[in-house]
């Protein structure tokens, strides 16, 4: 009798241990964002560049004869919250590419909720963010694909290689967050003055995020794409630009954003 009554202890004993431990683990992966409902992971990821906005397509290759090519990229990148509430955000990049080849970007921008994030509490409705990006191709086929009206120009392949870090400031009652990549960003591109490129951005990211009291960690895959329009400045006769459309899911609840970007690249 004294067994089966110490039996019974030890199981129930366990199940409460067991129970406990998964209570814990859930809770330091699944933190809700105190504002946007989003949990700790995903916010950090919606409140840096690396989510609250879109990937691009790749530059328009360069010539190598130019040690140095700069320009500029406007970007805009809406996510959608629990409860019909939206995120938008704006930023503006600096762009650098050295030698035709690796591109590095410096971003800087702010994000803007719905005034209903905060409720009756109130908080700051908008948050600073920034950005870094490096870039560099390691695959570009040779013209491998024809395509319908395209004949005299068969698409060419890319694939890259992306290291990304983020960061955005305290808003909408949550602290700093932080983020970082690694994305392998395909495209497919045709045309000839003006180069049309579908592309896709796999990606794996970290980030990091606070409460009050905890400190949180988590990883998230993502995955993004859309279409370019490079040199579509020539049409209005203007060099280096490039339009891009674009969609990038977290795989997360309410994890998806669209966008677009506009960028320039000084062509010498």
């Amino acid at each position: 009798m004294r067994t089966t009554n110490l039996g019974h202890s030890t199981v129930s004993l366990l199940r409460g241990f067991a129970s406990a431990t998964a209570l814990a683990a859930v809770a330091s992966r699944g933190l809700d964002a105190q504002g946007t409902g989003l949990t700790k992971t995903a916010a950090a990821i919606a409140s840096t560049p690396l989510g609250a906005l879109t990937p691009v397509g790749p530059a328009m290759a360069a010539s190598r004869d130019d040690a140095v090519l700069f320009g500029f990229r406007l970007q805009y990148g809406s996510q959608k919250l629990p409860a019909g509430r939206t995120l938008a955000s704006y930023a503006v990049s600096a762009n650098a590419q050295i030698e035709g080849g690796a591109l590095i970007s410096a971003t800087i921008g702010q994000q803007r909720g719905d005034a209903s994030i905060c409720g009756e509490s109130g908080c700051d409705a908008h948050r600073l963010m920034a950005g870094l990006r490096y870039s560099t191709n390691f695959v570009t086929t040779r013209p491998f694909l024809k395509l319908p009206f395209f004949s005299k120009n068969d698409a060419t392949g890319t694939a890259a290689l992306e290291f990304g870090a983020g960061w955005a400031n305290p808003g909408f009652g949550e602290k700093q967050h932080w983020a970082a990549d690694v994305t392998v960003p395909l495209s497919v591109a045709v045309g000839q003055n003006v180069r049309f490129v579908t592309f896709a951005t796999p990606s794996v990211a970290m980030a990091w995020g606070t409460t009050d009291r905890r400190w949180s960690r988590g990883q998230r895959f993502l995955m993004g794409g859309g279409v370019t329009a490079q040199e579509i400045g020539r049409w209005v006769g203007v060099q280096g630009v490039d339009l891009s459309v674009a969609l990038q899911r977290v795989f997360s609840p309410y994890g998806s954003t669209v966008g677009v970007s506009l960028t320039w690249m000084h062509v010498p």
